[in-house]
């Protein structure tokens, strides 16, 4: 998934192409990489995987869940708006005599989530921008850190190309990217969709939604995946077209509600498999990666996790030519795509394996509805 970043009273640019769904997990698929595009090392010698850092805990929680849900399948744009602004690191400000100053230095950390301004809410770039231009010699920020909320007094300087008071920090209000619809609910129209979190590309943290919509898009190009270089989906979005408003990122994945008018959704409803029913063996996973028609590709699951408190429910590997051929495998922007086997909903696909692109995790479908 793309993400914008603008330095605070400077401009913003925002590059759409999938990656880090978007499969920044974060992106990613991820994978192991998380929805979006992660730009961190790989690690030597071993698969490694990008997601989010959210520990988890407890147990699958029993919670009423539809027992029919339709397999989507989809590749959507998705884009939102954080709660709060996040913060990504300190910069420096030119002066009128030549010399620099970073104020935020020291003050503010990577991952801060700045709320307020002098009291009042703020709620994008620009909001918090022109908030610091007239907060005079000393702007109170009120931040979130790590959960924790508390108050930072900074002393602003001015800036000598614009002239505006400047703190000096790089910040960002909105992430967006490319990634697989799994399910909705014909009764409740709630879709989930990528079966894991959206994190900052920068900070590696789980990004909360302020309001955010999945698009329509389309693949215009895919890069293939090798050994040691997941691939990708490369995509356009078409903004005017809504396929539905998202209200929920978590670590299982995003949430909200599907437009039921959108012409090209699926009607077949399918069981939800329980955990205890999904077997090794063959499987398919749904997606529209070849002229944007949904369709079934071979896949083998080839181990189930035991273990309910972790997110890699199980492992596949791509059997299907056709796709392995398109592919290479698994590729950032399939994250979410839908697994079948025996007629019933069991996952989706959630990470790919740097090093065995062909392979990679996907995570209990029922996990992810006990999460929404």
């Amino acid at each position: 998934m793309e993400n914008s970043e603008v330095r605070v009273g400077g401009r913003s640019k925002i590059f759409l192409m999938v990656s880090t769904l978007f499969l920044v997990a974060a992106i990613f698929i991820n994978l192991a990489f998380g929805m979006l595009r992660p730009n961190q090392p790989g690690q030597t010698g071993q698969e490694i995987f990008y997601e989010d850092a959210v520990p988890v805990s407890g147990t699958l929680r029993e919670k009423a869940k539809p027992n029919m849900l339709v397999p989507v399948g989809i590749t959507s744009g998705v884009r939102f708006y954080t709660q709060g602004i996040v913060v990504l690191g300190a910069g420096d400000v030119v002066l009128a005599s030549g010399a620099t100053a970073s104020p935020s230095r020291g003050r503010l950390l990577p991952g801060d989530i700045v709320t307020k301004i002098g009291g009042n809410l703020v709620e994008d770039i620009g909001e918090m921008t022109d908030a610091i231009h007239v907060s005079g010699d000393r702007v109170v920020l009120s931040i979130l850190r790590d959960e924790t909320a508390m108050d930072v007094e900074i002393a602003p300087v001015k800036c000598a190309d614009s002239g505006t008071s400047k703190i000096g920090c790089w910040v960002r209000d909105s992430t967006q990217g490319i990634g697989t619809i799994t399910y909705y609910c014909p009764k409740t129209w709630h879709f989930g969709a990528l079966g894991h979190g959206i994190v900052d590309v920068d900070t590696q943290k789980l990004l909360t939604v302020r309001q955010g919509q999945l698009t329509e898009a389309e693949i215009v190009d895919v890069r293939k995946g090798k050994k040691g270089c997941p691939g990708e989906l490369i995509g356009e979005t078409n903004n005017q077209v809504v396929l539905g408003q998202i209200t929920k990122n978590c670590r299982l994945g995003i949430y909200g509600s599907i437009n039921r008018n959108y012409h090209a959704l699926p009607k077949a409803t399918f069981p939800v498999a329980c955990h205890h029913n999904t077997t090794r063996g063959p499987a398919q996973i749904l997606s529209n990666i070849e002229g944007g028609q949904v369709r079934a590709y071979d896949i083998f699951i080839e181990n189930i996790n035991a273990d309910q408190q972790s997110d890699k429910s199980m492992v596949i590997r791509i059997t299907d030519p056709d796709l392995i051929s398109r592919t290479g495998g698994i590729v950032q922007g399939m994250s979410g795509s839908p697994i079948i086997q025996g007629n019933h909903l069991v996952g989706a696909v959630t990470h790919v394996f740097v090093q065995s692109p062909l392979r990679g995790y996907g995570v209990f479908v029922e996990k992810m509805v006990a999460e929404n």
